[in-house]
């Protein structure tokens, strides 16, 4: 419950959220580099707020973090809903952060938890290989962030 009143708090305060940076503070507040969370938003939507990537005819992703509507019932529950996620970048890039923060706990490891961000948790050999790919994609998106500095 905790972390879904974290996902609130930049419903509440939408103007903090537009003033300040939204990757620094989702970081915060979810305990991730910041810059980790702009290297899976680069490689989702290349820091595209209105990026849509259609799956199949009912399944699609939106924003900068690329929620997929598959959450969508769910983030529901808690008064998140897609138009938000789809107009609110910084609504999306908390919840991206509290979707990366949930699969790294699941996980029990960074970078196990980047793959699951993008391949899911099911067990097999060819979804093993996607969590991988992803993660190693994102590692060197990362490493360029940081190296920029």
């Amino acid at each position: 419950m905790k972390t879904f009143f974290t996902l609130f708090s930049a419903l509440m305060f939408p103007a903090l959220s537009v003033a300040q940076d939204c990757y620094d503070l989702a970081g915060r507040d979810y305990g991730i580099d910041p810059d980790l969370l702009r290297a899976v938003s680069f490689r989702e939507s290349s820091f595209r707020s209105d990026a849509l990537n259609r799956v199949s005819d009912e399944k699609y992703a939106v924003g900068l973090m690329q929620i997929h509507s598959q959450n969508f019932n769910e983030l529901g529950e808690y008064g998140i809903h897609e138009n938000m996620l789809k107009h609110d970048p910084c609504m999306n890039i908390y919840t991206g952060a509290y979707y990366l923060a949930k699969f790294i706990h699941l996980e029990n490891d960074i970078w196990r938890g980047v793959g699951a961000y993008n391949a899911g948790r099911k067990k097999s050999p060819e979804q093993e290989r996607k969590r991988q790919r992803y993660a190693n994609e994102i590692y060197v998106i990362y490493r360029n962030i940081k190296n920029s500095h």
